[in-house]
């Protein structure tokens, strides 16, 4: 995506006028209200809020594909309301109308360059956005443990989801196992389940609550192992309340000997510098899940360079907004991309 800095920051701050003006045209032109079907038009309007910070994320990132899956998600996320996919066809031209009554001109026409791009791909856009999704792997010996546990979760049923990882884990490797063999695999369900409109939000964040719950209750087992590898610090992304995957690689790593310092949702930058230097951590992780989230990435890492903290920690980041492209952890400066927890282990074990 060839976009300068001045269009991206052009673009940005004027996010909530190009908002109000998609909106405004929702309203107004029966040529797109015919095209809805039965979603409601407050869900456009929510639509419309999230494109526009996703596109300014994605433009400051330049990662063609990690816009065009974003792209894809928005699609998908609007199928169940029997929406005709044609109306994004017709909202890229209300954005490229926006910018141009908004931006300078130089910067309309690249940023208009990118929504043409996303214009004349449409056709290949719907049908990936009508394809069935790829899921993460259950080992055959799993599926009836991962039926049981996403089922508590659905209900919602604490006790259960605590009960059927019981009748599982009984020491550390087992633990392990259950992490990234049932949990992960579990929550993911739970996203889609949520994106496709078949669950609440309600439902998804007491799903979060759940599995939450069930981690620090089975954490225990971790506590007495050997932890003489040296210090990890594991962050989620600033702005982001997903912390599941961060947890997840902090528990691992202590199962794999490494003393981990999880700092939760939404640290500031700062804290994280202060616990880097306070632990002489070698490492710092990142976990990413949300697209829009990417750029604050990129903000911490270079406030992390610019701290000049000895020893000079490796960057490393994952998380389900890299699946896309895993080549953008250079975008945000990272040192290296791990595709899963375990993935993220075998690397620092071998950096180290």
């Amino acid at each position: 995506m060839k976009v300068d800095a001045t269009a991206c920051e052009s673009y940005r701050s004027h996010v909530p006028l190009m908002i109000a003006y998609a909106n405004q045209q929702i309203a107004k032109r029966t040529t797109l209200t015919d095209l809805l079907g039965a979603c409601p038009i407050n869900l456009i309007y929510n639509l419309h809020a999230d494109h526009a910070h996703l596109i300014a994320a994605q433009l400051q990132i330049k990662s063609g594909s990690t816009l065009i899956a974003t792209i894809i998600r928005e699609y998908e996320l609007f199928l169940p309301y029997g929406i005709s996919l044609d109306f994004f066809l017709s909202d890229f031209a209300v954005w490229m109308e926006a910018t141009n009554q908004y931006l300078e001109a130089r910067s309309a026409a690249q940023i208009n360059a990118v929504y043409q791009q996303l214009c004349d791909l449409h056709p290949q856009l719907m049908l990936q956005a009508r394809s069935p999704q790829t899921q993460p792997n259950i080992a055959d010996d799993l599926r009836p443990y991962f039926t049981q546990y996403l089922q508590a979760l659905l209900k919602p049923d604490m006790a259960a989801a605590i009960r059927v990882t019981g009748e599982y884990v009984k020491n550390p490797q087992q633990l392990a196992i259950w992490w990234e063999g049932i949990i992960y695999p579990a929550m993911h369900e739970i996203g889609r389940l949520w994106a496709d409109g078949e669950i609440s939000v309600g439902q998804e964040h007491l799903a979060t609550a759940i599995t939450q719950r069930v981690m620090a209750i089975y954490y225990p087992l971790i506590l007495d192992l050997p932890r003489q590898k040296g210090s990890i610090v594991v962050a989620s992304s600033p702005g982001e309340l997903h912390e599941i995957g961060s947890r997840m690689l902090s528990d691992m790593l202590e199962l794999n000997g490494w003393d981990a310092y999880c700092t939760g949702a939404n640290t500031p930058k700062e804290s994280i510098i202060e616990l880097l230097r306070q632990t002489g951590s070698r490492f710092l992780c990142i976990s990413t899940t949300l697209a829009h989230s990417l750029p604050g990435v990129k903000l911490l890492i270079t406030a992390v360079r610019n701290a000049n903290i000895s020893p000079t920690p490796k960057i490393i980041v994952g998380g389900q907004a890299y699946i896309s492209d895993p080549t953008t952890w250079r975008q945000v400066g990272a040192d290296h991309y791990a595709l899963n927890a375990h993935d993220g282990v075998l690397q620092i074990d071998s950096l180290s």
